[in-house]
């Protein structure tokens, strides 16, 4: 399994890092994990571009109305479009969400989709599906 495919795990929480990346590793995955939109454009930065992000919306949990995560899905997707981007968020189907998934002008959404952490036992499954 030469080429194994890269994911990047960024959440604020180290237990769910912890638990996310696990569970993509336990499938065969690369996975690298960051803390922070700095930490994860650094590793981006570094191995030229993921081919999957699967990124917290909230990256300050002391902040309800934090939709950092998308942020940084914008910028990653501008300086490498080819990188997949899932959101994961503990907070349902927020206005932001859905904004996210609207096509732009030229049809390209910003997220391939979104999960909810009460939802993790079919993470394995959607990476697999946004990966086809």
């Amino acid at each position: 399994m030469a080429n194994r495919q890269k994911i990047l795990v960024v959440d604020d929480l180290p237990d769910w890092r912890a638990t996310l990346s696990g569970l993509l590793a336990d499938e065969g995955y690369e996975v690298h994990v960051a803390d922070s939109s700095d930490s994860a454009l650094n590793l981006i930065s570094a191995h030229h571009g993921f081919d999957l992000a699967l990124i917290d919306m909230r990256l300050d949990e002391s902040d309800e109305e934090n939709t950092e995560g998308l942020d940084l899905a914008a910028k990653i997707k501008q300086r490498w479009p080819a990188t997949k981007v899932l959101i994961i968020t503990g907070y349902g189907t927020s206005e932001a969400i859905k904004r996210a998934m609207e096509p732009d002008s030229q049809g390209r959404r910003l997220v391939e989709n979104f999960i909810p952490k009460t939802e993790t036992e079919n993470l394995v499954h959607l990476v697999q599906e946004t990966l086809s």
